[in-house]
């Protein structure tokens, strides 16, 4: 539907009571007289907008996952009471005159000051970079004063500041694109200062930050690739945060919370609640209720009405809509408010539409709303019509663009009162109460050298403590066929009843999200990203071996996004993608119980969720796990990587190598069992990996694996191998080609073909890699030429399929018969980007493989984990040809 902007009306009250009067379903009963003496005396601010539209009258889309757009025309307002008699001052107009926009009102908890965030007017033929940025200003009741947080020009310009509040002790949390610890982050890593985009790619990525009330000490505490976004302080002290989780496969919007130093991240709601909608919907504008639950506004991702549904979930017994986090709970998981059905765009909100709701928070259990009554315009005259059922049935009837009042919202008595009376052509877009409220404790930041490591945060790392990775949601799974004999994780865990090679999971494999520039720093499009551009880039931390109870404890660095998987001797992922990025601040040890399966119904990741661990640790303190050698005596209670850490520290820093020592079995119980090592070293192509890191890691090692520099010389080394007692060359290229031996045109054996020409399908492409990655078609050679092979096309009943013209005639040959319909034959791509386990590719270099001992064990190694990570093209986005 589209909505569009006639004539300017202003619609007066009465008008607006008919039409409220003539809706069913709708709020409930009206009154017109005074103040409801409930609300007291405390101020109403919000935002006041003119309707955005664009040249041809047409309501401008808003979109989410871009919070610093800017609508000119929205301006900060606060009544004196909720009345529309109350007096009123445009408050933002004191600073700019000209069209400005306002959003994101918070309210200090006396109630006496106000943060909004504030963009200046725009400037008349300036490019995008050139324009004001957001910023965060605060006015002072008290005074009735307005201040820019951020003093200096320079400063506040920087970035987009958004979503203020204030915290419990003084200072304020807000959302940024400043990134100042990701940037320098760059600097430490050799690569150029920039401004990180979000993982799809269109805008500048927004982090949670948090500075002084005089603007000074700006921090960021958040380290999502993607968005972050509003903030709130609960009632523990911890913040709550919509977080924009955009891993892999993953693309949904959900609740997390944190402290206020980003320390103890931990998701709250929303995971896997949104597989029956597409695009997953977001939860915006959070709001706690006095019962404890949450209020949000549940959006489409873009919306020309500026329309959300109010929606209450219980975060406080349920994880996600489905999944309680104790058994029996009593209410549902989401709730709408007062039953008021959700309508898109593309319907006639009979019953209003919703753009803001915040809760009054004074005991009655009262909202104000931003609400917008139905409204029609007559496809002819442009009249505007009540939303009855005879003007609905008019043809091409639409639906007026909303005006958006200010109204109080009794959910007890099903009625609502007037405070600002919708027009045509305005909107209220916004709202908070300026009462006073109860602050929450304050929570100190960590401290390195108290409550966090000195040392790690010196050296600006944390550390992955996971307690089993074969605890999934409090079963024991141990993602291998169990020895005779062997039934729990205790067994399993004991040496003498359980080898190395007996385990299928022999390492954790660590990886990185890698931080995207706009275009104007670099042009990464999406083929250059490679066959899964959702995966973004990734670069590789490194490798630690998994104790054989499961658990895992390893350095890892701090402030940046991270990955995890379980991987097998030869470097193959085990399992699923992990789906959410992790990431620790500096000092932190962040805890894991375990890990989860995909469609379980237990909750995972939520900390006080989690099903009681399988594995206890060490019964007592002073002895070894049972067969293991008596130097590792564990501390009651000890994981095994715990105990092995505390005795052996070095033992905590991963490698960049795959490298395994049986550090664990008792050689008097039996021998202990063969290392395993998988280096780079061992490569004769070039090595993804820098040379000191492969000797010694620190915290900003990585391994940065791009398809031409590391992949394509696989198959362009020389090779040779003895079969049949003859020596024979099996360099890849040599053979996958469309070019024999003798230079003459063939079928690529294996419908293959390895060489490091463009591919015509993309320029950023070679041929090896399409052909390796994406579906293909079947080519034969006819009258020397390489052609797509062709069969015909049959319909359900297996009968021909014959070519026919626009209008559905028969195309007939020069013999006047009907021609059949022809289609190539496709064949499947041989490696799955994301998941080497899968495919035909590896099983043909493996034991009774056509291609078995062609690959050594450290290149297979090393196409695993490109494959593992996303298969992409380049993970480096200044190697990418510009």
């Amino acid at each position: 539907m589209t909505i569009r902007y006639g004539r300017s009306v202003w619609i007066s009250v009465c008008i607006i009571f008919v039409m409220l009067f003539t809706l069913s379903g709708c709020l409930g009963d009206s009154q017109t007289g005074g103040v409801d003496p409930r609300l007291g005396e405390a101020p109403v601010a919000y935002v006041l907008r003119s309707a955005p539209l664009d040249e041809d009258g047409v309501m401008l889309v808003r979109n989410e996952r871009e919070p610093d757009s800017f609508y000119a025309g929205g301006e900060l307002v606060i009544r004196e009471a909720a009345s529309p008699s109350a007096a009123e001052r445009r408050i933002s107009q004191r600073i700019f005159a000209e069209p400005h926009d306002v959003k994101h009102l918070s309210p200090s908890y006396d109630g006496r000051r106000l943060l909004f965030s504030l963009r200046a007017p725009e400037i008349p033929g300036a490019d995008d970079d050139e324009q004001p940025r957001w910023n965060i200003w605060e006015y002072d009741a008290d005074t009735d004063e307005v201040r820019r947080i951020i003093s200096s020009d320079l400063i506040a310009e920087e970035a987009q500041d958004l979503m203020p509040r204030y915290l419990p002790d003084g200072r304020i949390l807000f959302v940024s694109d400043r990134q100042r610890q990701s940037r320098a982050r760059l600097l430490d890593e050799g690569k150029p200062q920039f401004s990180p985009q979000e993982e799809s790619r269109r805008v500048n990525g927004l982090a949670l930050h948090v500075m002084n009330s005089d603007g000074s000490d700006i921090r960021q505490i958040s380290f999502n690739p993607s968005h972050d976004l509003f903030p709130v302080v609960m009632n523990d002290g911890r913040l709550l945060l919509v977080r924009w989780d955009n891993n892999g496969a993953v693309n949904e919007f959900n609740l997390y919370a944190m402290r206020p130093d980003g320390g103890a991240v931990d998701i709250l709601y929303g995971a896997d609640s949104h597989a029956q909608e597409d695009p997953a919907p977001l939860y915006t504008n959070p709001a706690l209720l006095e019962d404890g639950r949450l209020l949000v506004m549940k959006r489409p991702t873009e919306s020309l009405t500026w329309s959300a549904q109010p929606l209450v979930i219980d975060f406080r017994d349920f994880i996600n809509i489905d999944e309680p986090l104790v058994p029996g709970a009593a209410l549902q998981a989401e709730q709408l408010l007062g039953d008021l059905p959700f309508t898109g765009d593309d319907e006639i909100a009979v019953s209003g539409r919703f753009a803001a709701l915040t809760p009054l928070a004074d005991g009655s259990g009262r909202l104000l709303a931003a609400w917008a009554p139905c409204r029609l315009r007559h496809p002819v005259t442009e009249e505007l019509l009540a939303c009855t059922d005879e003007n609905i049935n008019i043809t091409d009837i639409v639906e007026a663009e909303p005006a958006y009042g200010l109204w109080i919202f009794d959910q007890v008595s099903n009625r609502q009162l007037p405070v600002v009376a919708p027009r045509d052509g305005v909107m209220v877009t916004e709202a908070v109460v300026l009462a006073a409220r109860t602050r929450p404790p304050a929570l100190a930041d960590g401290v390195p050298g108290i409550d966090r490591d000195l040392v790690l945060a010196e050296r600006g790392a944390g550390i992955l403590n996971i307690r089993s990775v074969y605890d999934f949601a409090g079963e024991f799974d141990p993602l291998v066929e169990l020895p005779p004999g062997v039934t729990t994780l205790a067994q399993f865990a004991d040496p003498a009843l359980v080898t190395a090679e007996q385990r299928s999971v022999r390492f954790l494999r660590i990886a990185k999200a890698v931080l995207l520039p706009d275009r104007d720093v670099v042009m990464v499009n999406g083929a250059d990203i490679g066959r899964l551009a959702a995966f973004g880039m990734r670069e590789l931390v490194g490798y630690v071996p998994v104790a054989p109870d499961g658990s895992v404890r390893v350095e890892v660095p701090a402030n940046v996004a991270l990955d995890v998987q379980l991987v097998d001797a030869s470097g193959r992922r085990i399992g699923s993608q992990h789906g959410a990025w992790l990431s620790v601040r500096p000092g932190e040890e962040v805890y894991c119980g375990g890990c989860h399966e995909a469609g379980s119904p237990a909750p995972h990741g939520r900390v006080d969720a989690q099903p009681a661990s399988i594995n206890p640790g060490a019964p007592v303190t002073g002895s070894p796990f049972p067969n293991t050698r008596p130097q590792l005596f564990a501390d009651a209670g000890d994981s095994m990587a715990e105990v092995l850490t505390r005795v052996e520290p070095d033992r905590l820093q991963p490698s960049v190598d795959m490298v395994f020592v049986d550090v664990w079995t008792d050689p008097v119980v039996r021998v202990p069992d063969d290392s395993m090592q998988l280096l780079y070293s061992d490569l004769q192509t070039p090595v993804p990996a820098d040379a000191d890191c492969i000797d010694d890691w620190t915290p900003l090692c990585r391994t940065v694996i791009d398809y031409r520099d590391h992949i394509q010389p696989l198959w362009e080394l020389p090779r040779q191998v003895n079969i049949e007692a003859v020596t024979t060359d099996v360099t890849c290229t040599s053979c996958h080609s469309r070019r024999d031996d003798a230079d003459m045109l063939q079928v690529p054996p294996g419908q293959l073909e390895l060489t490091a020409e463009i591919a015509p399908e993309s320029a950023s492409q070679l041929v090896s890699y399409r052909e390796l990655l994406f579906t293909d078609n079947t080519l034969e050679l006819v009258d020397g030429a390489l052609v797509d092979q062709l069969v015909p096309v049959l319909d359900d009943n297996g009968d021909p399929v014959f070519v026919t013209d626009e209008e559905g005639n028969l195309v007939l040959d020069q013999d006047d018969n009907p021609i059949p319909l022809q289609e190539p034959v496709q064949i499947g791509a041989p490696m799955i980007a994301g998941a080497s386990r899968f495919g035909r590719f590896f099983p043909l270099f493996l034991t009774g493989g056509s291609h078995q001992g062609w690959l050594d064990p450290a290149e297979l190694r090393l196409l695993a984990e490109w494959l593992d990570i996303g298969a992409q093209n380049y993970n480096d986005p200044f190697a990418v040809p510009q």
